[in-house]
């Protein structure tokens, strides 16, 4: 319940700020809409839908329009569009970014001699950003959407988590029972799972959690890159032409996705590691 309450109040405190940067800026919403986003609608029947003929207060606590002021396209369809390519993108990329860093993390706990390319991969992956490995990757690579923006993504994720999860294994290494179940003659991916990565999992799936709600929120670059219509990039053309609605109701969906995600991390982690009461 306290995991609830947080995640309402957090989210009520963005929508309220959200909707007062757009209402209690100086200048009119409606002069940006019309003459800018080039809508056709006339500019009174506008401010009526935007609630802009009421006190900052009421507009800002009013219930919002239910349509995009640009496409006249209710705003739960165009979210339900963006929010289920947003989610084929980001289950892909933990089909490929997830395996790549475990497999990192064997190499990194079998073969010390490989740590050094482990290594060198995790700093290039970090260091590289998302505008130049996915240009290269879409000049080189023939493969269909969505596998390349996946594929650009998991590039630039399996590094960091494999990072991550190689400090957790050499941090736990001293004190695990890996000689104890090498002695027992378990072949090495086997004492890699069991007496090594398994006990740190519950960590490990916190920051699983973290990562999730940014997996599930898209991202601007490479949606905008390979044109895909997640909720990156469903906010990012609506910030441009300026359509509040869906702008307000962008934020608030990407601040839930974070926020459950999270906890959903947290709840994972219990599981895999109950707390002693």
């Amino acid at each position: 319940m306290r995991a609830l309450f947080r995640i309402l109040i957090v989210s009520a405190l963005v929508w309220t700020v959200s909707r007062s940067i757009v209402y209690l800026l100086p200048g009119d919403p409606v002069d940006f809409l019309v003459h800018e986003s080039l809508v056709r609608i006339d500019p009174d029947e506008l401010r009526a839908r935007m609630d802009l003929d009421g006190s900052p207060m009421e507009r800002i606590f009013s219930v919002p329009t239910g349509k995009s002021l640009v496409k006249q396209t209710p705003v739960s369809r165009l979210m339900a569009d963006a929010l289920g390519k947003s989610g084929i993108l980001a289950l892909l990329t933990l089909m490929l970014s997830i395996p790549s860093a475990l497999a990192l993390a064997f190499l990194h706990f079998r073969h010390p001699d490989f740590r050094r390319f482990t290594n060198g991969f995790s700093i290039l992956s970090a260091s590289l950003p998302l505008f130049v490995i996915g240009p290269v990757l879409l000049r080189n690579l023939p493969f269909p959407n969505p596998w390349l923006p996946a594929l650009t993504l998991s590039f630039h994720l399996s590094g960091f988590w494999y990072r991550a999860i190689s400090k957790k294994l050499d941090g736990f290494l001293p004190i695990s029972p890996v000689a104890g179940a090498r002695a027992l003659g378990f072949p090495e991916n086997r004492v890699f799972l069991r007496a090594l990565l398994a006990p740190v999992s519950g960590s490990l799936l916190l920051y699983f959690g973290t990562q999730l709600g940014t997996l599930l929120n898209g991202s601007l670059i490479v949606e905008v890159l390979f044109q895909w219509r997640g909720l990156g990039s469903l906010l990012a053309d609506s910030i441009l032409s300026r359509d509040y609605p869906v702008i307000e109701v962008c934020i608030l969906v990407a601040t839930l996705l974070t926020l459950v995600s999270q906890q959903i991390g947290i709840w994972l982690q219990n599981l895999w590691e109950p707390r002693q009461e």
